[in-house]
């Protein structure tokens, strides 16, 4: 299994004014922090794609989370908490997405 790990978010609007004196937010904003979760195995990927519902339901209790089905496996998405320091946001990311492959690999190693 692949685990691949990224951030997307959307592009802010230029502001219509030419000469603001003024704190501009970051470039970006309404981001989301993306988990790829990805087999080759056939049997495998079904098993994921079935996994899924239960596993949004159970990320939703926790935080704001989407769970997605795609042709390799599945995308986890969480949003990114704004009001808090980034790297600090990353860094949990990081570990809470390879802690999930982890488990997703013990629990294929078992079956």
């Amino acid at each position: 299994m692949e685990l691949y790990i990224s951030m997307k978010a959307e592009n802010i609007n230029p502001t219509m004014f030419k000469h603001v004196t003024m704190d501009m937010p970051s470039p970006q904003n309404n981001g989301y922090f993306i988990a790829e979760y990805r087999e080759a195995q056939e049997e495998k990927i079904l098993i994921l794609h079935r996994y899924s519902s239960i596993l949004e339901k159970k990320l939703q209790k926790v935080g704001y989370f989407l769970v997605e089905k795609f042709n390799n496996g599945i995308i986890v998405k969480k949003k990114v908490d704004e009001s808090r320091d980034y790297m600090d946001e990353w860094e949990e990311w990081v570990e809470f997405s390879n802690a999930l492959l982890e488990e997703f690999e013990s629990f294929f190693d078992d079956v």
